[in-house]
């Protein structure tokens, strides 16, 4: 019970920090005229809830932020009128293939077990 309060709690506090946000700052009239302070604040709160919300469920801190990445990319996609069925497809499988490589456990990049011992080289050399 712990360890899902500890999730929990930090998507809460970003879920209403986005909600906050959503109601008492000023909106543009579209996003092409927003200020960098506009998108800032919106795309920064918007990645952090949703980041720790899926993370409650998928439990990857990592895979979560790249997931809501591609929605964020997705989302301004269509809010500059470009997201179409190729773009959209293109967006999702770049997303899946960078979430599973992530997914894979990667506890040592440079251990390779099949890496032979250079204990008949050095045989060879002082024999």
């Amino acid at each position: 019970m712990p360890k899902f309060l500890l999730r929990t709690i930090p998507a809460l506090i970003f879920l209403g920090i986005f909600i906050w946000v959503v109601l008492f700052v000023d909106y543009p009239k579209s996003l092409t005229q927003a200020s960098t302070l506009q998108l800032a604040v919106f795309f920064v709160t918007l990645f952090l809830c949703l980041t720790f919300l899926l993370n409650i469920a998928i439990n990857k801190l990592i895979t979560s932020s790249i997931i809501s990445l591609g929605g964020m990319i997705l989302l301004i996609l269509k809010a500059l009128a470009v997201l179409n069925f190729v773009t959209g497809i293109l967006t999702i499988l770049a997303i899946y293939l960078l979430a599973s490589y992530f997914k894979k456990s990667h506890p040592n990049l440079t251990y390779t077990p099949n890496i032979p011992k250079l204990t008949r080289l050095i045989r060879r050399k002082h024999g």
